[in-house]
């Protein structure tokens, strides 16, 4: 009898580790589901502003947005393509309830530090605005984003990377677009 209790009690206890939510194994974020990533396009965006001259407003963009739980990712759907400027950013903020989505991103490119002690800060913000603010992130088939980047000359001796870096330092842009999610989101 004892056995049988025993038996009960564990598959009652695993029974309630598991819920309709789970999926993809559960996990990560407290067990909230991975939605994505999810494909978001856009043949090319506006410049607003940028002193430091390396937009080119034909480029298009592409990228996959990942959500879990409060957590959104969003990478250069080909970041293969050039890794040392791939676009990325997230955010451990995100509620489905948000009618605007704010992801930062910030790295440090020291690829001239060893012959010339040139380290640059990049930082890169979105704000995705969603077309549609009464449902999810997921579930919008566009979003209007501003995106902002700005870089500066962290090298231990300040002017380290005159006649070294692209452009003069410091230095900001600021574009916008439309991402449209492909394929669009079943409604």
């Amino acid at each position: 009898m004892n056995k049988i209790l025993l038996a009960i009690a564990l598959i009652s206890g695993l029974a309630m580790g598991c819920d309709s939510t789970d999926v993809d194994g559960g996990g990560g974020a407290g067990g909230a589901p991975t939605i994505g990533p999810l494909l978001w396009t856009s043949p090319g965006y506006t410049i607003v502003g940028d002193t430091c001259g390396f937009l080119v407003e034909d480029d298009p963009l592409a990228f996959n947005i990942t959500i879990q739980g409060s957590n959104v990712i969003m990478i250069d759907a080909d970041p293969t393509a050039n890794p040392d400027t791939a676009l990325q950013g997230s955010t451990d903020t995100y509620s489905p309830e948000d009618d605007v989505v704010r992801l930062g991103s910030s790295r440090l490119d020291d690829q001239f530090e060893a012959e010339d002690g040139c380290v640059v800060e990049l930082n890169d913000a979105f704000v995705l605005t969603l077309d549609n603010p009464d449902l999810s992130l997921d579930e919008n088939a566009t979003v209007r984003v501003t995106w902002t980047n700005d870089q500066e000359d962290v090298s231990t001796m300040v002017g380290d990377c005159a006649g070294i870096w692209f452009f003069d330092l410091s230095c900001a842009t600021e574009a916008t677009f439309t991402l449209t999610q492909d394929p669009a989101p079943e409604q």
